[in-house]
């Protein structure tokens, strides 16, 4: 009822004449403020974005969101004469009239005054006030500026953008215009503004880049003891690597490659992959593969094609990571001579064989501790599918039985038995088995002597020896295993507990930044959706400056000019992001998100037992 009642309650009355001084107050300071630090927009507005939201004095901030913003007190020299930028509104033509109704023309002197639209040029409109009465016009206007260069109407490049990073083309720009009533631009407006901004990203890409590397280069120093004589030498850092694909599957016509730095968690590089050029693909269907038209065409086609690579979707990651790691010391004045990784692809073993930094210099490799967790969930499984094709029942609903929501629990205490003892190869082994033979003991044969001892331990049973107490019984333990379940998967663990493996999560490193621009571009630039290679970078270029900047950076590294509205929203954004990111990186969600992974997968299995099978190809 108090839910019911919050959500419908009445609303507020009109706010008091004095709340509405505070109000307009407030919006002058700002506005002032903003006009008299337009050389330093970036640095001021930064520290309160930054220091007032996303990291409080009174309390240590330790996401991942917050140190990486913190690393940008300003940004590149570029943006340090922004200027005010105006802003946009939506006004309905029949507004107009109302507007001039008291206002007199000067030839016939009634009052007939109206702005009429006389032309449309996708979403700007030449304006035309005139008189009604003797059909004198005074003056017009187009409702948005030209650009001086390219001619192009401002109003259709920012709504070209917005669409864009919103994941959104032409067809989803005509059902906005559809349903507000307006006209709407061309497809080949919308293509000449999306090359047009393509070239702009290019200059911004190159900013974004050496900023980042920058600070990338300044932090590593730091840390080094020689610094200040090696200067001009390249570093040697740890990076992250991992590859994504336009399309899911492996038939994928684009693949993108991003290499982050582990101190600072910056994007450093990247590199896009394309098996496709649509022009080519015209070229060879009009004038013929081997024809000598398309020769000629293709000899002054050949350095705007985007296609770059000839093979299977499978290598692009490994060729994509050729590429990156061959560049490095020429671009980015670093050696990549640790990396992350999965063991999803063989990229690791590509570029070793490459000997990309000669013989002297090697390249070790570390594991990302969730995708080796994940291993175990995928052994587990197998194994249970393996029994039962043999006719062993592993899984059910019996006590001891290894289903699904135990599955999930045994992958958690591995990854955190790992995490809690790094660097500690022998503290992790121990600690991993641990954990199984805990959940596999019983009143008749406990197995706690690799548990860890004392008052503190998570272990019931040595809790009690501590104490001196008389340990309780194990029938109140909430994970269990039966023998037959530890005779079939101690094989498992004994592998993924081998002391090369755990060396090489003695980092404890994770590969969870990627995993996170991947979300960021997807969403930006949907794999439902089929786009060219142009389009595809844009969305990445975009996505790297919101992911190593914020909101507020990317703007105004991005734009010549800028406005309050846009400020206060990207504001608003970055605090969102920390306020999320200090909440998810707090014990107690982790906790909550397991707890709610493990009862989803609990109700999903119930719920397929209880129905039966209702679908399956072919099956009825």
């Amino acid at each position: 009822m108090d839910t019911i009642n919050r959500r419908y309650r009445k609303l507020k009355g009109r706010p008091s004449k004095r709340k509405r001084m505070c109000s307009a107050n407030i919006s002058k300071r700002w506005n002032k403020n903003v006009a008299e630090n337009s050389e330093n927009v970036v640095s001021v507005e930064n520290s309160v974005a930054i220091e007032e939201v996303c990291i409080d004095k009174n309390k240590k901030s330790f996401s991942a969101s917050a140190k990486k913003l913190g690393l940008f007190p300003s940004t590149s020299s570029s943006t340090s004469n922004v200027t005010e930028k105006n802003s946009y509104i939506m006004m309905n033509n029949d507004m107009w009239s109302s507007l001039l109704s008291n206002i007199k023309c000067s030839e016939c002197d009634m009052c007939s005054l109206d702005v009429e639209s006389n032309g449309e040029y996708g979403f700007s409109t030449k304006m035309e006030l005139k008189c009604k009465n003797c059909n004198k016009i005074f003056s017009s206007i187009f409702s948005s500026p030209r650009e001086k260069d390219s001619k192009c109407f401002e109003a259709n490049k920012t709504l070209v953008e917005a669409f864009l990073k919103i994941g959104k083309g032409h067809a989803a720009l005509e059902i906005f215009s559809m349903a507000i009533g307006i006209h709407a631009m061309d497809k080949k407006t919308f293509s000449k503004c999306l090359h047009q901004l393509y070239d702009e990203k290019q200059t911004y890409k190159d900013d974004i880049l050496e900023v980042s590397r920058k600070i990338v280069q300044k932090k590593h120093q730091e840390l080094s003891s020689a610094a200040e004589e090696n200067l001009d030498d390249a570093i040697d850092i740890t990076v992250s690597y991992d590859g994504t694909w336009q399309k899911r599957g492996h038939s994928s016509l684009y693949g993108i490659g991003i290499i982050v730095d582990i101190l600072t968690g910056l994007i450093i590089d990247y590199e896009i992959i394309s098996k496709y050029c649509p022009e080519c693909t015209t070229a060879k269907r009009d004038l013929g593969e081997k024809s000598p038209e398309f020769s000629i065409w293709y000899k002054t086609h050949k350095s705007d094609c985007s296609k770059n690579y000839i093979g299977s979707s499978y290598s692009l990651e490994t060729n994509a990571a050729e590429i990156l790691w061959k560049r490095s010391i020429k671009n980015c004045g670093m050696r990549y001579v640790n990396v992350v990784s999965d063991g999803d692809a063989k990229t690791y073993q590509h570029v070793s064989e490459l000997n990309v930094y000669g013989e002297d210099v090697e390249i070790t490799k570390e594991e990302c501790v969730n995708h080796v967790a994940n291993r175990l969930g995928t052994g587990l499984r197998k194994k249970v599918k393996e029994c039962q094709s043999k006719g062993i029942t592993l899984g059910g609903r019996k006590v001891g039985s290894l289903k699904e929501s135990t599955i999930l629990k045994l992958t958690n205490y591995y990854r955190k038995a790992i995490k809690e003892n790094v660097p500690d190869v022998q503290k992790m082994k121990s600690a991993i088995f641990a954990s199984l033979f805990h959940c596999s003991s019983t009143d008749k044969t406990p197995k706690h002597s690799k548990c860890p001892t004392g008052s503190t331990s998570w272990c019931f049973y040595q809790r009690a020896l501590a104490n001196n107490e008389e340990p309780k019984s194990h029938s109140t333990m909430k994970t269990k295993l039966s023998e037959l379940v530890l005779e079939k998967i101690l094989p498992i663990y004994q592998r993924l507990a081998n002391n090369e493996l755990l060396a090489r999560c003695a980092s404890g490193k994770t590969q969870n930044a990627n995993e996170s621009i991947h979300s960021i571009i997807w969403k930006n630039c949907p794999k439902e959706i089929f786009v060219s290679k142009k389009r595809l970078e844009m969305a990445v270029i975009t996505s790297v400056g919101e992911y190593n900047f914020g909101c507020f950076n990317n703007i105004t590294l991005e734009q010549s000019g800028f406005n309050a509205a846009s400020l206060d929203i990207a504001q608003r954004r970055d605090k969102r992001r920390i306020a999320q990111s200090e909440n998810r990186s707090s014990d107690i969600w982790e906790k909550k998100r397991i707890e709610k992974k493990i009862a989803k997968s609990v109700k999903t299995t119930k719920n397929i037992k209880k129905e039966g099978k209702t679908y399956g190809s072919g099956k009825f």
